[in-house]
């Protein structure tokens, strides 16, 4: 009990000196807490991997090349624009349902390494047998990995454009609201068909850990499996006794690199969707999220499609031409196309926020002039309110006209101009 107690304590010492040290630094402090302690962890964890494989790499000098090719493949890997586009749409996807996750691209990149730990292993234990039927397993996986991967991007860029149509329509209504009436209620709900059919299998997938399965069927395409699986048995047959745990070591580290680079990317995106400078701005955070959207949307289409004729083009390799010819050479870059996104996203981002101020001059002057337009109408009723007012002394020359009539009730009874609405304009006096 009493080392409870002073574990607490502590506890929270360190976590309020990481506040402060967090509030303390200028480009620091501009992302979440949450963010930084998830990226400052995955760092942690890469050290870790590579302070224990440089132990077991001491004794096995000539695995040193390898075990740097296979951490190398892992980085590479996380840029691939299957990967890029996935930890963006459900991060997004998320944090449209009020939630900040930080840890998509972790789960994803556990789940897709999944495969490949559990292929390398199964390599490892009995290589001679498995080599010859590699490339069997390694088609079938490749059909149901790229099946999944494209039909998934490709719904999630549908979905998008609804999104992005109701990002719009919320633009124009802030836009049309008097300054300092927005809403930052943003719902991405309708009852078009197209989300009555997607409905089901977006909410499958609505905490980051879901994310999990999700990597392990992106995982099956087994393009990555090979490689780490080719290591291995190049391991084994170029120095024959190599341990079955040293080969281990291979996949490890290609975990621990995609990893890092996919917890980046989506802690990096979640920082971005949820910026507390943007957050304050209705018409900022409608504007970053249509462009965001729309490049978001084209990428996923265009990922998808190319996935889904790679695939096509894998199944019938006798089709030729000019357009398949480059489709072949769009699925061997993928790691170009995924570098380009993210460049996309960084060109697109520095130019929407060079565009910004002009066009939020140009809407706040529109804005201003629609105020001022509202002030005016309401100064001209406030005015026929004062003239209706006006009309007040005929009103209280009928109630003394009344008064001098009930003053005389005692003595001549009641007046004989005395009516119904008289008595009703003396309850209400009385009231």
């Amino acid at each position: 009990m009493e080392a409870g107690g002073h574990q607490a304590p502590l506890l929270s010492q360190v976590r309020k000196k990481a506040e402060i040290y967090h509030q303390n630094i200028p480009w620091i402090r501009k992302l979440p807490g949450s963010a930084i302690a998830i990226m400052l962890l995955l760092i942690a964890v890469n050290l870790i991997v590579w302070v224990g494989c440089s132990i077991v790499l001491h004794f096995h000098t000539s695995l040193v090349s390898t075990a740097v090719l296979a951490y190398s493949i892992g980085l590479r890997h996380a840029l691939d624009a299957d990967h890029i586009s996935a930890i963006d749409l459900m991060t997004r996807r998320l944090i449209a349902s009020g939630q900040r996750p930080v840890s998509v691209g972790t789960f994803f990149s556990l789940g897709h390494s999944t495969i490949v730990i559990i292929t390398s292993v199964v390599v490892a234990a009995s290589s001679a047998a498995i080599s010859d039927r590699f490339d069997g397993f390694s088609n079938i996986g490749g059909i149901i990995g790229s099946s999944v991967s494209a039909a998934f991007l490709i719904l999630l860029g549908i979905m998008n454009i609804y999104i992005m149509v109701k990002l719009v329509e919320q633009l124009q209504a802030a836009i049309a609201c008097p300054i300092g009436a927005e809403s930052l209620d943003f719902k991405f709900e309708g009852a078009g068909c197209m989300m009555g059919l997607l409905k089901k299998m977006f909410k499958l997938v609505d905490r980051p850990w879901k994310m999990y399965p999700l990597g392990v069927m992106f995982g099956l395409g087994f393009d990555t499996s090979s490689e780490i699986a080719l290591l291995g048995i190049s391991s084994i047959q170029a120095s024959r006794g190599t341990s079955f745990w040293v080969i281990l070591i291979f996949p490890i580290l290609f975990t621990a690199g995609m990893c890092l680079i996919d917890t980046l990317d989506g802690a990096a995106m979640m920082s971005l969707y949820t910026s507390a400078r943007l957050a304050k701005d209705t018409i900022a955070v409608l504007y970053y999220q249509c462009i965001l959207t729309a490049i978001t949307v084209v990428v996923a289409l265009v990922i998808g499609i190319i996935q889904l004729l790679t695939l096509i083009l894998n199944v019938k390799p006798d089709l030729d031409g000019p357009f398949w010819h480059g489709v072949q050479v769009a699925g061997d870059n993928y790691d170009i196309i995924g570098g380009g996104i993210c460049g996309s996203f960084i060109v697109f981002g520095l130019l929407s926020v060079v565009l910004y101020k002009p066009w939020r001059r140009r809407i706040d002057k529109r804005r201003s002039l629609m105020a001022s337009n509202m002030d005016a109408d309401e100064t001209d009723e406030a005015d026929e309110a004062e003239e209706r007012l006006g009309e007040g002394p005929e009103t209280h020359d009928t109630v003394d006209g009344f008064a001098s009539n009930v003053a005389g009730y005692g003595k001549t009874g009641p007046p004989q101009n005395m009516t119904k609405q008289g008595t009703t304009i003396e309850e209400r006096s009385l009231c």
